[in-house]
Parts: structure tokens; sequence; C-alpha cells
């Protein structure tokens, strides 16, 4: 069997790489990934989402893409034989919003690797770095990011990955306290009801008042038809133009029946359904998620959420992503602090 973590790919941790944006980030480009993602684009103007920067390719100031139509930060791996490469999960921890007129600059660090085989005994490689976005001598968010490589004749997006590894992020996103089996749903949701939004509809339902954001109730369910024109949409509005989120014989060559949505997207849409239900009082300071599972252009997605803790100082939610009975995003977890009384 081929070993993916060989001498040469150990090596290469701890290597470090600088980008400084060559602009700030602009009102334009918030604007446009608020829209991309279905949120209010009137709550967000001079303050960004906050996964944008975490997203977004434009950070590098790069201008021209690789092979794959691809312009953002990749780690070029002596990699023994030809792999794809599929997002494993995030682990955003927010420390102050970007602004319009942030000039942003971004250090990212590759921090550790680890090999195992799939359930075909095929080899997995699994790669963690960590980004840190700072301006003006802040410090924004970080992101460790787990990648996943797997040898291309062996590439199948559509298949999951093992399950001892969703055993050991479970440890990383999970929350404190436990959730009960049976949580509270939300009465009278119009989000349950109707057709699923498309990306550019309005921003849904009230916040729910603080006082009944306890432990066990359940947000509202946030659902979304992903079709290809709102993966383009998200692609435009994060500088990411890669093939394999618009291009339906590249995905195919990669054993995907069509396209597949940016995993990076599931965490927007994440975030996008807790700051709806806290709404403009509570600020995201944490969001972890593993991707289990792809989704392909045309599915709906059901970001579901339950209330794990809460106090006087914030709130935490144990979160989910499914296509139907499919588990796509699991486990995930979000910290929100009040930001007013």
């Amino acid at each position: 069997m081929t070993q993916l973590l060989t001498p040469e790919v150990r090596a290469a941790l701890g290597t470090t790489v600088t980008y400084m944006a060559p602009e700030p980030l602009g009102q334009a480009s918030i604007r446009y990934f608020a829209l991309a993602i279905g949120a209010d684009p009137g709550r967000w103007r001079d303050e960004a989402p906050p996964t944008l920067i975490c997203e977004t390719a434009q950070l590098t100031g790069r201008a021209v893409p690789d092979g794959n139509a691809y312009l953002g930060h990749a780690w070029e791996l002596p990699l023994p034989v030809r792999c794809a490469m599929f997002r494993g999960g995030n682990d955003y921890r927010f420390d102050r919003p970007a602004r319009f007129d942030d000039v942003i600059s971004t250090t990212w660090t590759l921090t550790d690797a680890s090999e195992r085989p799939d359930r075909e005994g095929h080899p997995l490689l699994f790669v963690t770095a960590e980004a840190a976005y700072s301006a003006g001598g802040d410090r924004l968010a970080t992101n460790a990011e787990t990648m996943i490589f797997r040898p291309l004749e062996a590439a199948q997006p559509e298949s999951d990955p093992p399950d001892e590894e969703a055993e050991a992020d479970a440890a990383q996103g999970s929350a404190a306290a436990a959730v009960p089996a049976t949580p509270t749903p939300e009465p009278d949701d119009p989000a349950t009801t109707g057709a699923a939004e498309s990306l550019g509809a309005p921003a849904g339902p009230e916040p729910l008042p603080r006082e009944r954001l306890s432990p066990g109730r359940s947000l509202r369910p946030l659902h979304r038809r992903i079709a290809l024109a709102d993966m383009v949409a998200y692609g435009a509005a994060t500088w990411d133009w890669h093939r394999l989120h618009y291009d339906e014989a590249h995905a195919r060559r990669l054993g995907a029946p069509a396209p597949l949505v940016d995993g990076q997207m599931l965490g927007a849409l994440l975030a996008e359904c807790v700051l709806r239900a806290a709404g403009p009082s509570a600020r995201l300071v944490r969001l972890a998620y593993r991707n289990r599972a792809p989704v392909h252009a045309g599915e709906t997605v059901t970001c579901s959420g339950t209330i794990a803790t809460a106090d006087d100082a914030g709130f935490s939610v144990d979160l989910s992503v499914s296509v139907g009975d499919r588990l796509v995003v699991a486990p995930a977890f979000a910290q929100l602090d009040w930001t007013t009384g």
C-alpha cells in the first residue's frame, strides 16, 4: 500500500507563509458575500459576516489562478502520488469583527499530519494547518483547518471519511454540556413549513427573545437549496473559482456525480443559522465543524441546532447539516457571546 506520510511530508510540517491583502476588504465584498449566503446585507455593512475572511481567497493577493482555476492559498505538499484533496473541517475562533476598511494579513502554518486507511484500505492523509488573520495590529480570527488527501485513482468524494476520524473530531467540536435527547422544538416555525429558500432570499424570521435561548431548545432550522448558480455566486463572492464547484466533467473525473458545494459554504450557513436566532445582540466567537459527506449541486441542506449551554455571558449550540436523511456535517459547535445587556 502506498504510504502518503513520507519523511518529505513530515519535513514540511512547520512551514509558514504570510499573505498581505493588496487592498481593504471593502463594503462591496461584504455585501456580495452576505447576498451569496442568504444573509441580510443591511446587517452587514461596515462589519463582515464572521466567516468571510476565513473563506475568501481575496486576501492572498494572487493574480494568477492555478490549473484548477483556484486563486487561494494551497499547500504544495511533496506527496508520492497524485492525490485529490477534500476539506475535513474547520475550527474558527473570532477575536473581533473584520471591518470594510481592514487591510488583512494572513499567516498559514502546517502544524500536523497523520495517516490511516479508509474502509477500502486506501491510504488517507490528514493534514492540519492553522491560519491567523490580523489587521491594524489586532488579531481578527484564527482557523484550524483539516485537509484529507486521497490517491487520485481512489478518490471518491461521495464516500464518508473513516468512522474513527469522526470520533476523534467529536472531542474538538462538541459542546461542553450534554444536550437532552428530545430537544424542545420552536413552535409555529415558518422556516419548517415552507419550501427551501434560495440563497438570494431575504433573511428569515425575527431573532428569538434572549430568555428563550435556553438549554435544550432547538433553533429554527435553516433550509437552503443550493443550485449551481448559487455555488457560482458563492465562488465569486469568495474569489474561489475552483473547477470542482462548477465543472461537471471535472467533478466526474474525481468520482462525484455533480459539482460539489464548497465545504466552507456550509460553515457560513451554520453561522447564519445561529446568528439569525440570536440577532445583533450576540457575536459569534467560535465555530467548529466537520464535513462528513459532500453536498452536490441542486441538493437542499438543512442546518439544525440545539442550545447546549446558556448564561449571562452567552450561549453555545450543537449543530449539524443534513441533506434529507444524510448527515453531511457533524459534529459542529458554535459559541456566541452577548454584546449588549
